[in-house]
C-alpha cells in the first residue's frame, strides 16, 4: 500500500512564528485522543516520522490513531512570520515552552474537537513536555510518554566536559551554526564515519545492534537542522550547573517535577551516552504522577537488543520492541480516560 502523505497545518506563535504540523488522520474515524509527536534537538518531523518501518507516526496511525507530527521552530517548514527586518537566529527552550507549545497544542485541540492530547517526545521533545506540564498549557496533555528524554541532574561524559571547556569559543560562532550543511556533506560516508568515530556515531546516537547505514544517510540528509549558538549554551550551562533552568536563573524545571501529575512513560537507551538511564530514572522518582512507568531498553529491560539515543525511535528493531510498548501505553491510558467521559 502506498503512504499517504500527511496533511501540513501552521499553527502562529504569539511571537512571530508559523510552527509545523502534520496530520496522519484516523482512517477508519476511530474515536481516541490524538497524539502530538515532537522531535529531538537539531531534527524535525524525519525524527518521529523516518522511512519505513522506522516512523512512529505511521506505526501509530496504523493502529487507528490521529497523529500529529510537530516541528519546533527551526525545523523544517516552521518559518518566521515577520517580513520586515530579518530577526536573528537566535532562541532559546523556554520560546518552546512558552509559545510553540501553546500554539500547536491550541491547534490541534481547535481541529480535532478534543479538549486534551497524548504526548511523545524523543530527547527534546519530551523536555519540552516536561517543562509545559508546569505551565496553564499543561492542561492539555492527559499524558506523556518521553524516549531519551534527559532532566540533566546526571547527565555527564568525558567527551562532553572537553566540549564543556570550549563553550567560550561558541561566543565567536554565528547565530546560526551550519550542521544541517555539514550533515548532507558527510551523508554518502556515512558508514565510513560509524566506523571511522565508532563512539561518536554507534555509541553515542546509534548502538550497533541497530546501526542502519540507510537510516543514518537518510536523516543526515532530510533530518538535522542547523541549531542557534543561543540554545547550545544554554544546554551547555544545563550541563555544568546540573539543572534546567530558565535564561534567567530564575525558575528552575528540575525542581518543580511533582507538578507533572499526568500518567507518564519513560523509556531510556540502555547504552544511551548522552542520556544515561540513571539520569532518568531519577527523574521519574521525582515526577508527582501516581502513574508512572519505567522502561530500560535493552537486555536488561528484557529486549533481544540494546538501545543508544536516536536509535529508540529510528531503527528497525525499535518497530518491533519499542513502537508496540508505545502504543500499548497510550492506548491502555486512553481507555481510561474515555471512559472515565463516559461516566461523567
Amino acid at each position: 500500500m502506498a503512504r499517504e502523505r500527511p496533511t501540513r497545518h501552521h499553527a502562529e506563535t504569539r511571537d512571530g512564528w508559523r510552527i509545523s504540523l502534520y496530520h496522519h488522520p484516523p482512517r477508519g474515524g476511530e474515536r481516541g485522543l490524538p497524539i502530538v509527536l515532537c522531535h529531538g534537538m537539531g531534527s524535525n518531523r524525519y525524527n518521529m516520522d523516518g522511512p519505513g518501518r522506522t516512523s512512529l507516526a505511521r506505526f501509530l496511525n496504523g493502529r487507528g490513531h490521529d497523529v500529529w507530527v510537530l516541528e519546533l521552530r527551526g525545523a523544517g517548514r516552521s518559518r518566521r512570520l515577520l517580513r520586515v527586518a530579518a530577526a536573528p537566529y537566535r532562541w532559546t527552550f523556554e520560546d518552546y515552552v512558552q509559545h510553540d507549545v501553546p500554539a500547536a497544542l491550541s491547534l490541534v485541540r481547535q481541529l480535532s474537537g478534543c479538549d486534551q492530547v497524548l504526548w511523545v517526545g524523543h530527547s527534546l521533545g519530551g523536555m519540552v513536555a516536561y517543562a509545559t506540564l508546569m505551565t496553564p498549557a499543561g492542561e492539555s496533555i492527559a499524558g506523556l510518554v518521553t524516549l531519551a528524554s534527559p532532566g540533566m541532574t546526571d547527565v555527564g561524559h568525558e567527551a562532553l566536559d572537553r566540549w564543556l571547556r570550549m563553550r567560550t569559543a561558541l561566543r565567536l560562532a554565528p547565530n546560526r551554526l551550519p550542521t544541517r550543511a555539514l550533515a548532507r556533506l558527510g551523508a554518502p560516508l556515512a558508514r565510513t564515519i560509524s566506523f571511522t568515530i565508532p563512539t561518536l556515531v554507534r555509541d553515542w546516537f546509534w548502538h550497533p545492534d541497530n546501526f542502519d547505514a540507510r537510516v543514518v544517510r537518510f536523516m543526515m540528509c532530510r533530518g538535522v537542522e542547523d541549531l542557534p549558538r543561543s540554545l547550545l549554551y544554554e544546554f551547555a550551562e544545563w550541563y555544568e550547573t546540573r539543572s534546567m533552568s530558565d535564561r534567567y536563573n530564575l525558575f528552575i524545571f528540575a525542581d518543580h517535577l511533582e507538578r507533572i501529575r499526568v500518567p507518564i512513560f519513560v523509556i531510556a537507551g540502555s547504552r544511551d551516552r548522552l542520556t544515561p538511564p540513571p539520569d532518568l530514572e531519577r527523574l521519574l522518582a521525582r515526577v508527582g504522577s501516581d502513574d508512572k512507568t519505567f522502561l530500560l531498553a535493552g537486555h536488561a529491560g528484557g529486549l533481544d537488543h540494546e538501545y543508544s539515543h536516536v536509535d529508540l525511535v529510528l531503527s528497525h528493531h525499535a518497530a518491533d520492541e519499542i513502537f508496540p510498548r508505545v502504543a500499548d501505553w497510550l492506548e491502555a491510558r486512553m481507555s481510561k480516560i474515555l471512559e472515565q467521559q463516559d461516566s461523567v
